[in-house]
C-alpha cells in the first residue's frame, strides 16, 4: 500500500499543482478530508481546499513543486518540497520549500500537514519587508 500511497502523492502535486488541475481536487481528496497549515483554521474537504487553490493560483503564475524526497511509512506519506513560481503582481520568481505529510484512505488524501515556508515567500514578494522581522 505504501508505493500506492505514494503515487498518489505524486499525483497530487503534478495533476493539481504542476498541471493547474483543479478537477483533480475532487478525485484525490477525501470528502471529509482536513488540510492544516495552509491558514489560521483547517480545511475541510475538496469544497474547502479549492478557494485556497484558486487563490494560490490566482496570485502566482508558473507554479512548478518539485518533490525533493518521498518517505512512506504505512498510511503515511511525507514529502520534502520545493515550490517555483511568478508573483503574478511583481512579475518576481519565488522559491521556497515546504513538507507536507498525509495520511492516506484508500488512495485518497484523508488528513494532510503542510508546513511551508510562507515567511520566505512573503519576503520574496515584499509582502513582508526584512526589517518587520527583527
Amino acid at each position: 500500500m505504501s508505493n500506492q500511497n505514494k503515487e498518489a502523492m505524486l499525483s497530487w502535486y503534478g495533476e493539481v499543482w504542476n498541471n493547474g488541475n483543479e478537477n483533480a481536487i475532487d478525485k484525490m481528496m477525501h470528502p471529509e478530508s482536513k488540510a492544516f497549515g495552509l491558514g489560521p483554521e483547517p480545511i475541510i474537504g475538496p469544497s474547502g481546499f479549492k478557494p485556497f487553490y484558486k487563490a494560490f493560483n490566482d496570485a502566482y503564475s508558473g507554479i512548478n513543486v518539485t518533490l525533493d524526497k518521498t518517505f512512506t511509512d504505512g498510511d503515511y506519506v511525507i514529502c520534502l518540497c520545493t515550490v517555483k513560481a511568478t508573483h503574478k503582481q511583481t512579475g518576481k520568481p519565488v522559491n521556497f520549500t515546504g513538507t507536507s505529510i498525509a495520511l492516506m484512505e484508500n488512495g485518497l488524501i484523508k488528513v494532510a500537514w503542510n508546513h511551508f515556508d510562507f515567511l520566505t515567500l512573503n519576503l520574496q514578494t515584499g509582502k513582508i519587508k526584512e526589517e518587520q522581522l527583527v
